[in-house]
Parts: structure tokens; C-alpha cells; sequence
């Protein structure tokens, strides 16, 4: 997956799945950035971050990656491994 540095004046979610029909996108490394309004001579906050956008399907593919992950895990807490 690649991610591109990005700048927003608000401050962007980790996943937005609801700005787009077709994609969505993913964000981290979020940090505010204090900075002087060249014009106004006024502080405000930007947000410097990394995103990348996936279309939904591959996004719902990771989903469900995650979630098989997660019951693996779960099955071995429960049952102390796979049951056969």
C-alpha cells in the first residue's frame, strides 16, 4: 500500500469510508502542526499525516483478513489451538 504525506486544516480520521462511494481511505502518523498564517500574522493548527486510498473492495478484503486473524486467535485462547 502506498501512503503520500497529506496536510488538512481539520483534523482527518484515521479511516474515512464515507467521503467517497468507491474508495476509502487510510491515514497515520496524524500530528498537529502549529503555524503562522503568512497573511494574518495568526498561529493555527494544520494536520500533517500519510494516507492512502484503496477502493472499498480491497479495504472489506482487509476487514475480513482481520477478523479470520482475530477468531485464530480467539480459538487458541479458548481452546488452546485448533480443534480437530
Amino acid at each position: 500500500m502506498n501512503y503520500y504525506r497529506a496536510i488538512s486544516n481539520d483534523r482527518p480520521q484515521a479511516v474515512d469510508n464515507l467521503s467517497s462511494p468507491t474508495t476509502v481511505y487510510l491515514r497515520k502518523n496524524i500530528q498537529a502542526v502549529e503555524v503562522e498564517d503568512i497573511e494574518t500574522g495568526n498561529i493555527r493548527t494544520e494536520y500533517h499525516y500519510e494516507e492512502a486510498a484503496i477502493s472499498k473492495d480491497e479495504y472489506i478484503d482487509i476487514l475480513r483478513a482481520q477478523i479470520e486473524d482475530n477468531e485464530t486467535v480467539l480459538t487458541e485462547i479458548l481452546f488452546g489451538g485448533d480443534e480437530k
